[in-house]
């Protein structure tokens, strides 16, 4: 139990951190705050998590999302990921985007101690452009010493 509880301060302190770089930026209007849920179905896990949207320079097609997700299941996962997205088609009503980051990857083992590792995340997702809250959906592999997909859906504002 105390490993879970243990998981848990892992993510309060990494969307702590994240959202606390939501106040350095806030005068950046075009900064948004993201909601996310999902699955990670090799794993039969749920998932939830927080991020960051800003774009990378004037462009808005090149887009920084640092992000923290907490995989729940028989052993839960904590990741921090760095994502970098190109907009396909990002003066459209919807768009279309594909991408790439590290992640830092804490896992309990079977023996309910945590270990670290990093890996890298390859996203493809899509989403509304315009609007106080912007609905998305995105997949992710993450390469790493355990492989696999996340499907998370959620909100941007």
């Amino acid at each position: 139990m105390s490993s879970k509880r243990n998981n848990l301060r892992t993510l309060v302190l990494g969307l702590t951190m994240i959202g606390s770089t939501a106040f350095v930026t806030a005068g950046n209007a075009a900064v948004s705050a993201d909601l996310r849920a999902g699955i990670y179905p090799d794993g039969e896990r749920g998932a939830i998590g927080a991020g960051l949207l800003t774009p990378i320079g004037n462009q808005y097609r090149w887009h920084f999302n640092p992000n923290a997700e907490m995989a729940f299941g028989d052993r839960d996962v904590v990741s921090f990921n760095g994502d970098v997205h190109y907009d396909l088609a990002y003066q459209q009503p919807t768009s279309v985007w594909l991408g790439a980051g590290p992640a830092v990857i804490l896992r309990e083992t079977a023996r309910d101690e945590r270990e670290t590792g990093l890996g890298m995340n390859v996203i493809a997702g899509f989403g509304k452009t315009h609007g106080d809250v912007r609905p998305f959906g995105q997949l992710k592999g993450v390469m790493s010493d355990e492989s696999g997909l996340a499907l998370m859906g959620g909100v941007r504002f």
